[in-house]
């Protein structure tokens, strides 16, 4: 069973980049909790919490149509290097400025905002080099193993951070991700990066972006896929900015318990995961896309209304699994239906969706939760969640042209 399910880590340089990169995110996670968790103490609001949210998304949403044309026709391995290295240089900042005494929440917001800008080239980046680095027939099983870095190390980044944070202070964490970020800067110079095969006649860069918004636009099955995954993210995703709020002011768990929050999502994300990666056949796509937004919207609602911290984190687990699910196999989807010269834009606007209009998100529920609460905002998303995808499954037949997966 295992075997199969991690049938992808046969290949060597797959292994490594998928070793590296857990490694790595684990460290982003822990940076992410802290800073959330110093931005709330700081400011005490979950305003800035959304504003947080929007600085790192409106870069994504600015620039990632343009970072997935440039990794179209640029050499990947110089782009995954410096964005990287920029990484680790802004978690180094944030450590020795909270260090000296002297971090301000601008600052902060400045790094979400750098942060968002560099990610705009950095993922499209990593989700290209993924159909290269295992053969087509192991691709679903890549991406499923792939997603579950980002989604599954949450069981460990947060929990970590929530843990570290009454010790080593936030800037601790601020220098464990800076060590995260090295480890993927090593491991990236241990595997082959095929330069991006250049199109027959050269265009310019923002002729290459405008026909990769054109594209996605116009094929059917891509502007279904990006339409739901537009909804679930935009709706969904906003809950975890809100997650200081729920530890602080509604569960009273505090620091740790935060890490425990944010953690319940990454164990579902693993159990869902290994699901999906043992899987050799899927059911209807628009059937199953349905049943996993829908199942997410619901778990998110029942987070919303529970009071007590055991439930709180059992609903969280089960919208962790429902979460990675979604999101993996619509990768597949796009991964199957795109082509080597074009998969560059099409996962940078898959990118653009899942974590720049996400965290957007968090601005415009965040002026709600001000008004009605973070309880009844969480919910009103995954009742949002529910309505828009259905609409989109029973009146939309684009979805329905998808090829089978498996």
């Amino acid at each position: 069973m295992f075997a199969n399910t991690f049938r992808a880590f046969r290949h060597r340089d797959y292994f490594i980049f998928w070793s590296g990169l857990f490694l790595g995110h684990t460290g982003t996670l822990i940076q992410t909790t802290a800073q959330s968790w110093l931005i709330f103490q700081l400011t005490n609001s979950p305003f800035y919490l959304g504003l947080e949210g929007l600085c790192l998304g409106l870069p994504r949403v600015l620039f990632s149509a343009y970072g997935g044309a440039v990794v179209d026709r640029a050499h990947r391995k110089t782009i995954f290097v410096a964005t990287q290295g920029t990484f680790l240089l802004m978690a180094l900042f944030l450590g020795v400025m909270t260090y000296l005494g002297e971090i301000r929440v601008w600052h902060l917001l400045a790094v979400s905002a750098l942060t968002g800008f560099c990610v705009s080239f950095e993922q499209p980046v990593r989700q290209t080099i993924l159909h290269q680095l295992v053969p087509r027939e192991v691709l679903p099983n890549a991406v499923t193993l792939y997603q579950m870095v980002f989604n599954g190390s949450m069981l460990f980044g947060p929990a970590i951070g929530g843990a570290l944070i009454p010790f080593i202070d936030t800037q601790g964490c601020f220098f464990v991700a800076t060590a995260g970020n090295l480890i993927v800067l090593v491991t990236i110079f241990m595997i082959r990066i095929p330069q991006a095969r250049r199109a027959a006649s050269p265009k310019s860069v923002t002729r290459d972006m405008i026909e990769g918004l054109q594209l996605a636009w116009s094929t059917p099955i891509f502007f279904a896929l990006f339409t739901l995954l537009g909804i679930v993210t935009f709706c969904t995703k906003p809950y975890t900015q809100f997650m200081p709020v729920f530890a602080r002011d509604v569960l009273s768990v505090g620091a740790p318990g935060l890490g425990l929050l944010l953690m319940a999502p990454g164990a579902g994300a693993i159990v869902g995961g290994l699901t999906l990666a043992s899987a050799r056949r899927f059911p209807r796509s628009h059937h199953l896309l349905f049943f996993l937004a829908a199942g997410f919207g619901c778990a998110i609602i029942l987070f919303a209304a529970s009071r007590t911290f055991f439930l709180s984190l059992l609903f969280l687990f089960v919208a962790g699994g429902f979460q990675t699910t979604f999101l993996s196999f619509t990768a597949t989807l796009l991964q199957s239906h795109a082509v080597e010269t074009n998969r560059g834009r099409i996962m940078a606007l898959y990118g653009l969706i899942n974590r720049g209009l996400g965290p957007m998100g968090g601005f415009p529920f965040g002026l709600v939760a001000t008004a009605i609460g973070a309880p009844w905002t969480v919910a009103l998303c995954g009742v949002l969640t529910i309505g828009l995808v259905a609409y989109v499954v029973l009146y939309r037949s684009q979805l329905r042209q998808a090829q089978p997966v498996g």
